[in-house]
């Protein structure tokens, strides 16, 4: 319960810094607020270079981040209307599926019990 409180704390949190700093609000002020980080986060992007010898990549333009979250965004969007889309079937084929398993594990357990022995009087 108190993993949960914690996890629950640290969403609340975070939605709500977003929501403080302005990131749901038009795309412009969305996209001075990505300048204002990239500012502030260069500095020590810096010093983790000189620390580390592997070679980070550039943080992406504003253009190239708001192409790469609509291309995700449309993707995720896709997959989600195909699944709708396919779910009748799965759904049938599942139901399908388990009914055959069932019913052969029924006939698989009927054989296997031994007829009654009858007494002759």
């Amino acid at each position: 319960m108190l993993k949960f409180g914690v996890k629950s704390a640290v969403l609340g949190s975070a939605v709500y810094y977003t929501i403080d700093k302005g990131v749901w609000k038009d795309s412009a002020t969305t996209s001075a607020l990505y300048d204002e980080l990239e500012k502030g986060v260069s500095p020590y992007v810096g010093e983790i270079k000189k620390q580390i010898p592997y070679e980070l990549p550039p943080l992406p333009t504003n253009d190239r981040a708001s192409y790469l979250f609509k291309h995700y965004w449309n993707n995720g969007v896709k997959a989600t209307f195909s699944f709708l889309v396919d779910l009748p079937t799965h759904t049938s084929n599942a139901c399908s599926k388990a009914y055959d398993y069932i019913n052969s594990a029924l006939d698989a357990g009927e054989q296997s019990v031994s007829p009654p022995i009858q007494e002759n009087k």
